[in-house]
């Protein structure tokens, strides 16, 4: 959505006609663009007034003058209810936009080329049939806005304004200062700043609450005794689950939350509220601790085998002794499980209580294949699903629908756009560094909010020894340190970070593992790796940058080298 400046002022006050246009502004533009209502200027000889002001970054500034009403030219004059309209509508948007660049220009040094750009916002005609045959000299027709371009029922309103700006050479992008003279001058009662930060922080917000009214529809589904819920990365899963448990929880029903991986399980553990009802951890683990079972021995240098079968079989053989049992069990990850591990679930349920199995899934992010199938609905399961893309910004769930990622949330924050950096393999700790440096001093994003994810342990190690760019990277257990984390993608599924940089020295990286990786940021995205795997990724159409490029919709990238 748009960003309104300032985003508590009323509209009330405002004609109809402006009302609508800024709120269609607001419901079809990117968060990246700023919309500032009513903008009044004066000089020495008269008053001066812009409807609608809008602010890009990337695009400039443009001027609406919004004239609500039937409409008309003929013979190059402007019409209304048979009266001439004098000044016409351009030119008193245009008059209002070159009043605002002069001022602007005087105002500070940084703005002494700044252009602004007029349009007529025209809501109450549907196209420009319904205005004239011919536009008067000096109107181009992509400086109009009509009702249908404001219905934006083909998703167009940005690529309108590309048109509205590509009128004019003088138009050209922002620097963040410049965005932020250009607001304190028109609303030096604000404290803006253009600060990557509070866009990351605010893209979080946005798309909590977005997760928050996907998954609340479907908590009550608890009330079923087995229950599968499948996700995509990002979709609320997480969410859900411990929504479940809460409610498990207020209902008196001893509840066992758990997952797989042991990062994991410390996120669900801060997520959950303390309470003597509840136990949260992996699952392995905890079976482990279950009072009554005998203590288990780890081996030295005990691998996958021994801790996929043996804690589990030990529960199955103490069966009779285990002191407490679970009126409700819920499992994060569910597709990271084995059959033969529900099977202990079933065993540790209470025969007396609910006995309740609420599972959620995303069957993508099966990056262990331990034999887990998403069970088919029938009387004694409920299936459900999550369709949307909650955690990440438009840029990022754009590229994982091509690996099978659901589509970002409406509303979901657009975000920077994914950063490809094409490296040969000696080099990819250094590049990451280099990614480091402009994540943390250039974009300011706090290092405990960045994670790196390699594909392989053996560059996860290289990298924590080498500190690339000077920046510690810690395993996820030092995270408390404010250190950036450094992990495997595998010990990283269901977590995520502001921002991630996903390095592999792997030509071919699996695209479930990718996807998992990926997935993991919110509103910042690298991927430093292989020509051959940036080929690979890079389907779509980019924005040419130096050692890589970007994602976007722009000009054909062209593949750097480091």
């Amino acid at each position: 959505m748009g960003l309104l400046i300032p985003e508590d002022i009323s509209l009330d006050k405002l004609p109809a006609s402006e009302r609508r246009v800024i709120r269609t502004f607001q419901s079809t533009l990117k968060d990246t663009w700023l919309i500032i209502p009513r903008v009044d200027l004066i000089d020495d000889r008269r008053p001066y007034e812009i409807d609608v002001l809008l602010i890009n970054d990337l695009q400039g500034i443009a001027a609406i003058e919004v004239k609500g009403g039937p409409l008309q030219v003929r013979d190059g004059e402007w019409y209304r209810r048979g009266q001439i309209v004098e000044p016409s509508p351009p030119r008193q948007a245009q008059d209002a936009a070159y009043e605002l660049r002069d001022q602007l220009q005087r105002h500070s040094p940084l703005l002494d080329r700044i252009h602004v750009q007029s349009a007529v916002a025209l809501p109450d005609l549907r196209d420009l049939e319904d205005l004239a045959e011919r536009l008067p000299p000096g109107v181009a027709a992509a400086q109009l806005f009509f009702a249908g371009d404001l219905a934006d029922a083909k998703g167009r309103m940005e690529a309108r304004l590309w048109e509205l700006m590509d009128t004019n050479l003088h138009n050209r992008p922002l620097a963040a200062d410049q965005v932020e003279a250009i607001v304190g001058f028109l609303r030096p009662d604000l404290d803006f700043r253009w600060d990557p930060q509070a866009q990351a922080r605010q893209a979080r917000v946005t798309l909590h609450r977005i997760t928050a009214d996907q998954t609340r529809a479907l908590a009550t589904l608890d009330l079923n005794r087995r229950v599968v819920v499948s996700g995509p990365a990002g979709s609320g899963k997480t969410r859900l689950a411990t929504a479940w448990a809460e409610r498990a929880m207020d209902r008196g029903e001893r509840t066992f939350l758990t997952c797989f991986n042991e990062p994991m399980a410390e996120v669900l553990t801060e997520a959950a509220p303390e309470h003597d009802l509840l136990t949260v951890g992996s699952v392995q683990k905890t079976l482990m601790a279950l009072e009554g079972v005998p203590r288990l021995d780890v081996p030295e240098g005990a691998g996958n085998e021994w801790w996929n079968t043996v804690p589990f079989t030990n529960v199955l053989d103490n069966i009779g002794d285990v002191v407490v049992r679970f009126d409700t069990i819920v499992v994060d990850e569910a597709q990271d499980f084995a059959p033969r591990w529900f099977e202990v679930l079933e065993r540790l349920l209470y025969d007396e209580g609910p006995g309740r199995i609420l599972m959620v899934t995303d069957p993508h992010q099966g990056v262990y294949d331990r034999g887990f199938l998403v069970p088919t609905a029938g009387p004694d399961l409920v299936r459900a699903e999550l369709i949307v893309n909650c955690r990440n910004t438009h840029q990022i769930a754009d590229l994982l629908q091509r690996l099978g990622g659901a589509p970002a949330a409406p509303g979901a924050p657009e975000g920077a756009p994914v950063i490809f950096v094409t490296c040969q393999p000696g080099h990819v700790v250094a590049k990451v560094g280099e990614m480091l440096e402009e994540l943390v001093v250039e974009s300011q994003i706090d290092p405990a909010n960045i994670l790196v994810v390699t594909g392989h342990t053996a560059l996860r190690d290289r990298i924590r020894e080498e500190s690339p760019g000077g920046f510690a990277c810690a395993p996820w257990e030092d995270r408390h340190g404010g250190d950036i984390v450094c992990e495997t993608i595998h010990r990283m599924k269901g977590l995520e970070r502001d921002a991630v940089i996903l390095a592999t020295n792997d030509d071919d990286l699996g695209d479930h593992l990718l996807y998992v990786g990926m997935s993991r940021a919110v509103s910042r995205l690298v991927v430093v790796g292989p020509s051959v795997l940036m080929a690979r990724l890079q389907t779509g159409r980019g924005q040419n940058q130096e050692g890589g490029s970007k994602l976007g919709g722009l000009p054909e990238p062209q593949r750097g080298q480091c």
